[in-house]
């Protein structure tokens, strides 16, 4: 429960309480009045000063009956109200099932694929490299390894197919009611589908993703530094 709803919650419960305990003294001075013959006190009373002048009556006649009527249903709002104030909130009892809790599984998920082409391609390794003093054949050589690696890694792990199998520039229509996440259309689009085009790039989906278990370990560590001991 959110803060700004508990507190709506217990100024509505001690609210209820004490016109509760006003309507049973309210009550309790109606009989009263009915029983004893008490009349509201001249000249010109109020409904205050006629609730007070029974209220003293009721005292004066049976006080316990006062002090029950208007001291119970008070407590048991105090009682109900500090309830709801001491109840955790929803963010605090259940951090598993919250927005954050999702957004890091996909950190990790996506931590994991790297620390796997790292361990299988030496891709990061590659990525933080400097290779500008390099001619194109020392790159072309360290590029052909990293390849094969990265590529066996993404095999062993998920099955990647092309949204599209026809070959890039290959004339396509876009028929109506496209999925917008898996087609974006480049160049003059205007009006409505169908759209004819060239297709520049097939695009790329993953299935049957088995990335390995969170085993525990500090998921930002992508590669542990190795130390040869002499």
């Amino acid at each position: 429960m959110s803060n700004s709803r508990r507190t709506l919650l217990i100024v509505l419960i001690l609210f209820s309480a004490v016109l509760l305990a006003a309507g049973n003294i309210l009550c309790h001075a109606l009989v009263v009045q009915e029983l004893t013959g008490t009349t509201p006190p001249p000249p010109d009373p109020g409904f205050v000063a006629w609730l007070v002048h029974n209220l003293g009556a009721s005292l004066a006649q049976r006080p316990q009956f006062v002090w029950f009527f208007s001291g119970a249903p008070l407590i048991v709002g105090i009682i109900l109200a500090l309830v709801v104030a001491t109840q955790p909130g929803r963010a605090a009892a259940a951090p598993a099932g919250s927005a954050a809790g999702g957004a890091d599984a996909a950190a990790d998920g996506a931590l994991q694929l790297l620390a796997l082409l790292q361990q299988e391609g030496r891709l990061i390794d590659f990525l933080e490299e400097d290779i500008a003093p390099y001619n194109d054949a020392q790159v072309g050589a360290a590029v052909r390894a990293i390849h094969a690696g990265c590529r066996n890694a993404l095999h062993q792990r998920m099955q990647i197919t092309r949204i599209y199998a026809e070959e890039d520039g290959t004339p396509i229509e876009i028929a109506a009611g496209f999925e917008a996440t898996q087609v974006r259309l480049t160049g003059n689009v205007h009006g409505a589908p169908p759209f004819r085009g060239v297709l520049q790039h097939g695009g790329w989906r993953a299935s049957d993703v088995a990335l390995p278990k969170h085993s525990g370990v500090d998921p930002t560590v992508l590669a542990p530094a190795e130390v040869e001991v002499g």
